[in-house]
């Protein structure tokens, strides 16, 4: 029975020193947050070099405030873009209600020159571009764009590097019997096949002299311009007519990374179109539409579709705008830490638990400390004290006595007895990021003090006083 009772009371005392310790671990980090706000105020003061106490933390929660609301009003504007396919617009499945959508698919880059917006501005080139969700779809959207054909040729091209110099050659010589340009020497001896890898990790290169240090199978991302191309099937000669007319199968594309180098890139498009991005706003002109389709160019190329004629996308360069999420969340972040720091304070005042054995009975003579709060005297004005000497003692007839320099001036502050019912006694530790000071709160009628001691048992020995006094 002795022995279950002191493994019980053993595992008791575990539990409670590693209770002790985890509260610990939350004080230092609070000691921490709460330095944060008085570490950037003496930041500023040391920049600007002077004792005035400017509004810092408030000044810089304003400034953190509006770095944040603005970016995330911009991604505002991007939520409530909404992501449309082309057939949906086409079988009116999104009505002009809709007011901002965002278009994914293939343009046609034939130049069709666009009259610009009755709400332009400037001497701009518009173009009219036909887009549908993939090769084989005849549903198609026109979409009015500053977009010139040549920008969407160049695009960031993620391809895996494949060794196959017979592709190469062939086509090379498909592309030049075609009238095609010869790169010659500078073709880079590599196939590069355009693929949208998922989990894969991507080689981020500048220019097609780095192949030199890719190996086959690597997936790389680089900018490329693509020209002229052929069907893969017409190096091998095994072409079937239909297919190839129905956007069925894979095209070979010289490109060039603008700085003489040169490559082959195989796409499963045709170098007729090209993927195309685009946010505008939802329109609707139905004589606009019927001009352009009456033309013969336009009838020619696009009579084998089904072209929107309800309404049109106004392509917008400035939508969705470009923001970043780490900014807005670093900046909530800190202005947190900024609050939380201003609500927790520093130096941290930590309560601890006292126990009969903690109080002292030898509480005779005067006690040293360290007193910040405010006394509010009777029939007087609050005393704001910052730091400032005192003393304690107990006075059989008066109770505990506090002692400190009041604007130069020597003055006694009766502690009242009978805390329980006037007051309150708080025992614990004073935290800073450097040390831990014993220390006191009192508080009575109104007055509210923090009495710091150098040692434990002179805190130890103030709180009896206050408690039996």
């Amino acid at each position: 029975m002795e022995n279950s009772s002191t493994a019980r009371g053993t595992a008791i005392a575990g539990r409670s020193r590693r209770a002790d310790d985890e509260e610990r671990h939350i004080d230092r980090l609070l000691t921490l947050i709460g330095s944060l706000p008085v570490g950037v105020e003496n930041l500023v003061r040391s920049a600007v070099g002077t004792r005035w106490r400017p509004p810092v933390i408030p000044g810089l929660l304003l400034l953190l405030t509006t770095l944040t609301i603005i970016p995330v009003g911009q991604a505002l504007v991007e939520i409530i873009v909404r992501p449309v396919t082309v057939a949906q617009l086409v079988d009116r499945r999104v009505g002009l209600s809709t007011q901002l959508v965002a278009v994914d698919g293939f343009a046609l880059l034939v130049p069709l020159d666009a009259d610009p917006p009755p709400d332009a501005s400037g001497s701009f080139v518009y173009h009219w571009y036909a887009v549908r969700d993939s090769l084989q779809e005849l549903r198609m959207v026109l979409v009015r764009s500053l977009v010139a054909p040549e920008s969407l040729r160049t695009r960031a091209v993620v391809a895996r590097v494949v060794d196959d110099p017979e592709t190469l050659d062939r086509t090379r010589a498909g592309i030049v019997a075609r009238g095609g340009v010869d790169p010659g020497a500078a073709l880079a001896r590599v196939l590069l096949v355009e693929e949208d890898p998922e989990g894969e990790e991507i080689t981020q290169l500048g220019s097609l002299d780095d192949l030199r240090n890719a190996s086959p199978g690597e997936t790389v991302r680089l900018t490329l311009t693509l020209e002229g191309g052929i069907a893969t099937c017409v190096g091998r000669g095994d072409c079937i007519g239909r297919n190839v007319a129905n956007g069925v199968g894979s095209w070979d594309n010289l490109a060039t990374d603008g700085k003489g180098g040169w490559a082959v890139v195989r796409t499963l498009y045709p170098p007729s179109v090209a993927p195309f991005h685009g946010v505008g706003h939802h329109a609707q002109d139905r004589e606009l539409i019927g001009r352009l389709l009456g033309q013969p160019l336009v009838r020619g190329l696009l009579g084998w579709g089904h072209v929107l004629e309800a309404a049109h996308v106004e392509h917008d360069l400035g939508l969705p705008i470009d923001h970043l999420w780490l900014g807005p969340l670093l900046f909530t972040l800190f202005g947190a830490l900024l609050l939380v720091g201003l609500r927790v304070g520093y130096p941290r005042f930590s309560p601890r638990r006292m126990t009969a054995s903690t109080l002292s009975d030898d509480w005779s003579g005067s006690l040293a400390c360290r007193a910040t709060g405010r006394i509010t005297p009777p029939s007087a004005s609050p005393l704001e004290i910052d730091d400032a000497p005192a003393t304690l003692r107990g006075d059989a007839s008066r109770g505990s006595i506090l002692t400190l320099e009041v604007e130069g001036e020597t003055r006694e502050f009766p502690v009242p007895r009978n805390l329980g019912g006037l007051g309150t006694t708080e025992f614990g530790d004073l935290l800073t990021v450097r040390s831990v000071l014993p220390a006191l709160r009192v508080g009575w009628f109104g007055s509210n003090l923090l009495l710091v001691f150098s040692d434990r048992g002179a805190r130890d020995a103030a709180a009896a006083i206050v408690r039996a006094s």
